[in-house]
């Protein structure tokens, strides 16, 4: 469709004429066709010529950093604008911030702040991009003790769909205000962030040993659910430096049991080991380590927390993500929410790849910074909830996608069977295709939304995941 489009002479030296005729490298290719226009640029004014280029030729743009976002829409009235140019790490240990490009991705992020002794708050992958975590919320390990990565921002560098080049902050007032607490976790389509500054923290403050992360974990055969389970529960309600997790997966390539399904029960201690041993002394028990196939305990630098996840990173193929956050669940829901997981994934071969993961935090750090004027103004719900559960699916055949979604439906449901009378919610970065937009946020939340998305975009020049 290039070759029709007009006022491209601005935006000719940000055109890889080897990728734009094609459709754009991301995660999914679930709804992601050939686009109009696949514009790389270097520079805020490459953004702001970008955009009048769209306006021009009537094409909506999506902004990209890390391309990982399973619910984006890529079509042929689509200018896919592509951030990876913008890698800026600038580190201000004065100010205790790191000022991050829209390009930088988690992974590179977490490695470069370790070289100084810092990290901040990251989800559990090192491929998806920090702007796109933050604006959907940022759900990560370290919600105990930070809170949410949305609640760590000291300011946006955006430019409007005017053009304006803009740095938004909460000290920000007006309507700049207003557009600093929607991008804090709702900030789909409502400008281009060229750079964000966050918080970081002093790796050494948490006095982990050797200033790393101890990690516990106990692999179970599926059959021994029951004991699993009943071990997450009993381990509910984790200190603010312990993150829990339990992971339904099948045993990787090049393992022994190849392609087995197994139960993996982990606690990653976030501070000294004595308290993390203290915290997680039933994972030592020998009537309970005496049924699982493995155990380890291991000390982790906190830039290679994530990397044994890496092999879930590959673009292509089709993937999707449901999601809940809940209160309180039991032994039921979970045992029905793995078996439906091990039928589907045993029904569609090529579906093996898929997790199902419950994870424990506690809440009361995020749900404290969500009070006063500040917190509660930004878009992030269900704060106080210590439990999300998470289905990742995960396919190659587009058959596959279409029939996993009744699955995600069921698994969500089950879950929420053992958290009754409390309000559905999930949170933008799970947003999925077709989903109720009212589990991100209730009905005037959302009209809120939309209010500052008339007051920044009034015709819609950026894709949005929440038009009415």
């Amino acid at each position: 469709m290039a070759s029709s489009l007009t006022g491209l002479d601005s935006v000719k030296h940000l055109v890889n004429s080897d990728v734009s005729i094609e459709r754009p490298s991301r995660w999914s290719d679930t709804n992601i066709e050939k686009p109009a226009l696949i514009l790389t640029p270097k520079t805020e004014q490459d953004v702001q010529a970008a955009l009048q280029v769209a306006k021009t030729n009537n094409l909506a743009v999506v902004a990209s950093g890390g391309g990982h976002g399973t619910f984006v829409t890529v079509s042929p009235k689509t200018l896919y604008l592509d951030m990876k140019e913008f890698k800026t790490i600038e580190l201000n240990k004065d100010k205790g911030t790191v000022q991050v490009g829209g390009g930088v991705v988690t992974g590179e992020l977490s490695k470069t702040l370790a070289k100084d002794g810092y990290y901040t708050p990251l989800p559990n992958s090192n491929a998806v991009g920090v702007v796109g975590c933050v604006i959907g919320g940022g759900n990560t390990p370290l919600n105990g003790l930070h809170g949410w990565m949305a609640d760590v921002v000291v300011s946006f560098r955006v430019v409007t769909v005017g053009g304006d080049i803009l740095d938004v902050s909460s000290s920000s007032t007006g309507k700049e205000l207003t557009l600093f607490n929607a991008l804090c976790g709702a900030g789909h389509g409502l400008s281009v962030i060229t750079f964000i500054e966050i918080f970081i923290y002093p790796i050494a403050d948490l006095n982990m040993p050797e200033g790393k992360v101890w990690t516990r974990s106990l692999v179970f055969p599926v059959s021994a659910i029951d004991t699993a389970a009943r071990l997450f529960l009993d381990l509910l309600r984790p200190p603010p430096a312990a993150s829990i997790t339990l992971l339904g997966m099948r045993s990787p390539p090049g393992t022994p049991a190849a392609g087995v399904p197994i139960v993996v029960l982990g606690y990653s201690y976030f501070g000294p080991a004595e308290e993390a041993e203290k915290h997680a002394s039933l994972l030592f028990q020998e009537d309970l380590v005496g049924k699982a196939i493995m155990t380890t305990t291991l000390l982790v630098p906190m830039e290679n927390i994530n990397d044994k996840l890496d092999p879930l990173n590959t673009h292509g193929g089709h993937k999707a993500i449901a999601s809940c956050r809940l209160e309180k669940t039991n032994i039921e829901a979970i045992k029905n929410a793995f078996q439906l997981w091990l039928s589907v994934t045993t029904k569609y071969p090529d579906s093996q790849k898929s997790p199902l993961a419950l994870s424990s935090l506690n809440s009361t750090k995020p749900t404290e910074l969500g009070q006063g004027n500040s917190g509660s103004s930004k878009f992030v719900e269900g704060r106080n909830r210590d439990i999300s559960a998470q289905i990742v699916t995960i396919c190659q055949k587009e058959e596959t996608m279409a029939a996993l979604r009744g699955f995600m439906d069921d698994t969500v449901a089950e879950l929420r069977k053992g958290d009754p009378g409390v309000v559905p919610r999930s949170f933008p970065n799970n947003l999925r295709f077709g989903i109720n937009l009212e589990e991100m946020f209730d009905k005037e939340r959302l009209a809120e939304l939309r209010e500052v998305k008339k007051l920044w975009d009034a015709d819609g020049l950026f894709w949005s995941p929440f038009e009415a």
